[in-house]
């Protein structure tokens, strides 16, 4: 009997046109590091008094959910940007096209994903799925990658043959961390050690009683958009900045060419004030967290723009 492996696991995604019923074609792979996607139902013990050893337990209502390890890649990252802002302004332009995502969207796209486990087999369909929230760190070093938290609606017992039929693949181009840059108010900034951030959906789990044992829904709450900007300490002007509350245009700024390239822009971001504490002979560095916050026209607090050769998402 063979038994499954992580390096055999395959994912396979689609949006759908009806919630919660996943479509019979359409799907991509999507290539992922980890997928923690899985149902999960807890036990509920026995309450019954008259003897010290307890009855039989009772399974709890199921719960859809996990991470999603993805690298940060060219194509693929689209599916997850379409997942957390809603679908894209797609534009050609003769030598590519542009994707702009915007956050900010009243209602988002849910997707169904396969799980894919062919060793077993065993091929797990995951139903009304959302992406919850997109955390990613960009350091000196290493390939770009980051991780999906993912909510789920529903799931179908696992098959022994697959339901996605043949799934269509995106070209594998990954961002390397060489690639990146960070730029404050349209200037890359040269001292910056390290960059995290994490943008959620902060989604709202409908706990209505719905005779299936799942929950009734998925609504997304207010976006936020919060990091860290850890730099070497080489000027007063950034902590003058946060101290007076000004905020700065932020841009995280992947780049292979010029037609291949993922931006993600804020244009109002608020900065802590932080310490710079001297410990040792070595760099003083400082780290300030930060929130964005939507533009004062009212437009996006987070603009993804998302060069390739894909024509839509």
């Amino acid at each position: 009997m063979a038994r499954g492996r992580g390096e055999r696991s395959l994912a396979a995604a689609v949006f759908e046109s009806t919630e919660k019923t996943a479509p019979a074609s359409g799907f991509y792979f999507l290539p992922h590091m980890s997928n923690g996607l899985a149902l999960d139902r807890g036990l509920i013990e026995d309450d019954l008094v008259g003897t010290r050893d307890p009855g039989d337990a009772d399974l709890d209502v199921a719960n859809v959910a996990g991470d999603i390890g993805i690298p940060i890649d060219l194509e693929a990252v689209g599916f997850w940007l379409k997942a957390l802002m809603g679908a894209p302004t797609s534009t050609d332009e003769t030598t590519h096209h542009s994707h702009t995502f915007e956050s900010g969207a009243w209602s988002l796209p849910s997707f169904s994903l396969e799980k894919q486990v062919p060793d077993v087999p065993s091929y797990e369909m995951f139903r009304g799925c959302r992406a919850d929230n997109l955390r990613l760190t960009l350091q000196r070093g290493g390939r770009v990658n980051g991780t999906v938290g993912v909510i789920g609606q529903g799931v179908t017992a696992p098959a022994s043959s697959t339901a996605a039929g043949t799934p269509s693949s995106y070209a594998l181009s990954r961002f390397m961390q060489r690639q990146a840059s960070v730029e404050i108010d349209a200037s890359a900034q040269a001292n910056v050690v390290s960059a995290d951030f994490t943008f959620s959906n902060n989604l709202d789990q409908v706990d209505t009683v719905t005779g299936d044992e799942f929950i009734g829904g998925l609504d997304p709450m207010r976006a936020a958009m919060t990091g860290n900007l850890r730099l070497r300490f080489a000027s007063e002007s950034l902590f003058t900045t946060a101290k007076v509350g000004t905020p700065i245009a932020l841009s995280f700024v992947l780049t292979k060419s010029a037609t291949e390239k993922l931006t993600l822009a804020m244009p109002r971001v608020f900065l802590s004030v932080p310490g710079r504490p001297v410990e040792g002979p070595g760099g003083i560095e400082a780290n300030f967290s930060f929130m964005a916050a939507r533009d004062t026209d009212d437009s996006a607090m987070l603009t993804a723009t998302l060069l390739n050769t894909v024509e839509s998402y």
